[in-house]
């Protein structure tokens, strides 16, 4: 059994990363146009819309892997869960601060960044997959808590908070938030900030 998880947290490693990576192009090759494209996909440069390029690919994952590894586990939801919560918080809390000291952000770092995340969530997985049967109420919270990542990750996309963590940057804070029709055209689900 141990064996077996192992062999899945590490192809659910290579499947996040790969598509993840994927997602980071799929709008801008949908012609900035599909609404469906933009709820997986990144449809701007905020530190929000990166974020997605993780949590998708890994609730992708996270279905396909179920129906294998169901009938072994108890508390399957607690552990993607919290690798799910785990991936975001990585990319979130290191680039804020990274990018505090360089004043900017830097393309290979970012990488090594996304990689970073997916292994810390994948390996985190494994841990509460190999751990002995967890309470149902950590297995309440947890699904609670993947419940409130679900509605977030699919709500903020069209209507995001006007803060940092959701402003379209473009080498500078440009004030602008919610979805492209183009790099250089932004539109607005939501009205800008008034100036």
């Amino acid at each position: 059994m141990k064996n077996k998880l192992l062999a899945w947290e590490i192809g659910g490693f290579f499947f996040i990363t790969l598509v993840g990576s994927a997602l980071h192009f799929t709008y801008e090759l949908s012609n900035f146009s599909n609404p469906v494209v933009a709820f997986f996909s990144a449809v701007n440069e905020s530190t929000w819309e990166h974020l997605k390029m993780v949590f998708w690919p890994g609730v992708m994952f996270a279905l396909f892997e179920y129906i294998f590894v169901r009938k072994d586990m108890k508390h399957f939801l607690t552990a993607k869960a919290a690798s799910l919560f785990a991936m975001p918080l990585v990319i979130a809390t290191i680039w804020y601060i990274y990018t505090a000291f360089t004043q900017r952000s830097i393309f290979q770092i970012d990488i090594l960044l996304f990689f970073l995340a997916v292994l810390t969530g994948q390996a985190i997985s494994y841990r509460l997959l190999m751990m002995p049967p967890i309470s149902r109420q950590v297995n309440a919270i947890a699904i609670g808590g993947l419940v409130v990542m679900l509605v977030a990750f699919s709500t903020f996309t069209y209507h995001p908070p006007h803060i940092s963590l959701f402003e379209h940057m473009d080498l500078k804070d440009t004030g602008q938030y919610g979805i492209l029709d183009s790099y250089d055209n932004l539109r607005y689900l939501t009205d800008p900030p008034a100036k």
